[in-house]
C-alpha cells in the first residue's frame, strides 16, 4: 500500500497561502455559499511545506437540504497538470461551512484530496473567525478509519502557521512600455 503522506508529521502552512483561502471562503460566505479553495506544496522528509493555494472554478448552491460546493471535473484535471508541472503535490482541501465546523457525509464521500494521510479542513461561520486554526475542524485520512478528526492538541503540533516564504514575497514589477515596439 502505498503510505501517501501518512508520515508526515508537520505542515509548514505560510499566513499568505491561509489568507488566500480565508479570503476566498469569507468571500463565498457572503453570497451564502460554501467555497473550497486547496494547498499544494512539497515534501521535506517528514515535513510538508504549502508553497500555493488553489482557487478552483466552483459552482455553489444554497438548496433546500443545505450548501454544496461543486468542482467540475475539467477544473480538476487543470488543477492536476498546473501542480505537476510546477512539481507540488496536493496535500489538503479547505472549506467553510455556515455555522460549525465539521465533516459532513457529502464532504466524506466527495473529497477533492484522496491520498492517505492527506488533510480536509473545515472552517466555522463561513470564514469569519479568520486564521483561526483552535476553531477549525481538521481531518486526516487514515487507511482504517477514513476522515478522522485531529484533536486540539494534533493540531497544534502538526500545523505551524509561519510568516511568507522568500518565494513567495512577489517582488514588484516594474514595465516599461516601448511605443516603439
Amino acid at each position: 500500500m502505498n503510505p501517501g503522506f501518512l508520515d508526515i508529521d508537520l505542515i509548514r502552512l505560510p499566513r499568505t497561502c491561509a489568507r488566500e483561502a480565508i479570503n476566498w471562503l469569507y468571500k463565498a460566505g457572503t453570497r451564502g455559499v460554501e467555497g473550497v479553495a486547496l494547498f499544494a506544496g512539497v515534501r521535506e522528509g517528514n515535513t510538508f511545506t504549502i508553497k500555493r493555494t488553489i482557487i478552483p472554478e466552483q459552482q455553489a448552491a444554497n438548496m433546500e437540504g443545505g450548501l454544496l460546493y461543486v468542482v467540475r471535473g475539467e477544473e480538476l484535471h487543470r488543477i492536476g497538470l498546473e501542480i505537476f508541472d510546477a512539481k507540488l503535490q496536493l496535500f489538503a482541501q479547505i472549506h467553510s461551512h455556515p455555522t460549525s465546523a465539521y465533516h459532513s457525509e457529502t464532504d466524506d464521500a466527495y473529497p477533492i484530496v484522496t491520498v492517505v494521510g492527506g488533510v480536509s479542513i473545515v472552517v466555522p461561520d463561513f470564514a469569519r473567525g479568520g486564521i483561526n486554526l483552535s476553531k477549525w475542524a481538521i481531518f486526516r485520512l487514515l487507511p482504517e478509519t477514513g476522515w478522522t478528526e485531529m484533536t486540539s492538541a494534533e493540531k497544534k503540533s502538526y500545523f505551524e502557521i509561519i510568516e511568507d516564504l522568500p518565494e513567495q514575497k512577489k517582488a514588484p514589477r516594474w514595465y516599461k512600455f516601448w511605443l516603439w515596439l
